[in-house]
């Protein structure tokens, strides 16, 4: 089976059954399954393997503390200017963030701030809030993780169905 195909069935099949769980049985927790779905392809754009889904969740897990830093800060100040500081500032730092090796996936990071601070400010959801379906870092960490694992598993399915091996770390042999 071509991976375009593979890919389309597993990531369809898996995103339809995570969609139904998360506005059916599981509705009350508020989880957002766009933040699933993009905790996915931060796995698939961090290498889609075991190095990637570690990458690619520290980074979500950085961003969502960041976001969540931000909208406690916004909550803090008025007016555009003040807020744009805020928000600047917290970019900058979660960015800066980098310089530690295990928070150096900046794209993953990025996504994970931009859908926490979005969540929160749509919903209007305080950054102090910690409670499910609520709570901006609770609803997005939970969120992310599920979606890194979603695209961990994901990847295993494609490589059974495309006849490979799923793609492993790469480890160092003495």
């Amino acid at each position: 089976m071509k991976l375009p195909v593979a890919l389309a069935i597993v990531v369809g099949v898996i995103g339809a059954v995570l969609t139904y769980l998360y506005v059916g049985p599981l509705g009350g927790l508020g989880l957002f399954i766009p933040a699933t779905f993009v905790g996915a392809a931060c796995f698939f754009a961090a290498g889609g393997d075991v190095a990637g889904l570690k990458k690619s969740l520290a980074a979500n897990v950085w961003g969502v503390i960041w976001g969540t830093i931000a909208l406690i800060g916004v909550g803090l100040v008025s007016g555009p200017i003040l807020v744009g500081i805020v928000v600047g500032a917290a970019t900058g730092l979660l960015i800066l963030g980098a310089l530690i090796p295990l928070f150096d996936f900046i794209p993953g990071a990025v996504i994970a701030f931009a859908t926490t601070a979005g969540f929160g400010l749509l919903t209007k959801g305080s950054g102090t809030d910690f409670s499910l379906p609520t709570g901006p870092f609770t609803v997005m960490l939970i969120s992310f993780v599920i979606g890194g694992l979603y695209g961990w598993v994901a990847a295993i399915l494609v490589g059974k169905l495309v006849g490979s091996a799923p793609a492993r770390s790469k480890t160092k042999t003495a």
